[in-house]
């Protein structure tokens, strides 16, 4: 039952994920660019420290951001049906793992997942290592009819001295090689590529690559070294 649950919600996540992607970006980028990357799965990856001095960013609406509680939860649901489940908050914050919930007003509209020690990324099957005092995000949301307003780089604006106040130092993410506006507006925030990684997928068969400073140590994990 539990296999076929999260089955189940890996599928509607998929189906959401898909449409949401189609919407934001049109045929032509979904057909072009987005459907080709499933074949050749390529991910830059970048680093930071967490106290380095960043750009002060201002949001275009009211915005606050707080790490989430557990009366949040019906909240990160409700945001993106289909891709959350109580089984699946509870065992991130179990083992550790920050959420924090964005607000405009009294409306929930973004979230964003902070990752604070080694886990496996199942879009890459592989597990990324973490050192103490790292942390790893990738996994940011915001409401179609709240994006491109500034909530995505002033969340991260604000998520780094929570971030610091908790004690981490160092900040690991990585994009799709097509989804390019975050990344540039990382790198206008200071993120310093390390290199990319990936696999090309050929019928089910995984042909993995990575440059710069990923590495592979073997049994699957790999890890951002500097």
């Amino acid at each position: 039952m539990k296999k076929d649950r999260k089955f189940q919600r890996r599928f509607i996540s998929k189906l959401y994920t898909a449409s949401d992607l189609f919407k934001e970006y049109g045929w032509k980028r979904f057909v072009g660019e987005i459907i080709p990357w499933l074949f050749h799965r390529r991910y830059i990856f970048y680093s930071q420290p967490i106290d380095d001095p960043v750009l002060l960013y201002s949001c275009q609406i009211p915005f606050r951001l707080e790490q989430v509680k557990e009366k949040d939860f019906p909240h990160l649901i409700k945001l993106r049906p289909g891709f959350y489940d109580l089984s699946l908050i509870r065992k991130r914050i179990k083992e550790g793992h920050i959420c924090f919930l964005g607000w405009s007003g009294q409306k929930p509209i973004h979230i964003r997942w902070i990752f604070v020690r080694s886990l496996y990324l199942p879009y890459l099957h592989r597990t990324i290592i973490l050192y103490p005092g790292e942390i790893y995000t990738d996994e940011a949301f915001t409401l179609p009819d709240y994006r491109r307003k500034g909530v995505y780089s002033y969340s991260g604006y604000l998520m780094r001295y929570a971030l610091k106040e908790l004690g981490y130092y160092r900040l690991i993410c990585m994009f799709a090689s097509w989804n390019l506006s975050p990344q540039s507006q990382g790198e206008r925030m200071g993120l310093e590529k390390l290199g990319e990684g990936g696999y090309w997928n050929i019928l089910g068969y995984k042909k993995y690559f990575w440059k710069g400073m990923i590495k592979e140590n073997g049994d699957g994990k790999i890890s951002v070294r500097t």
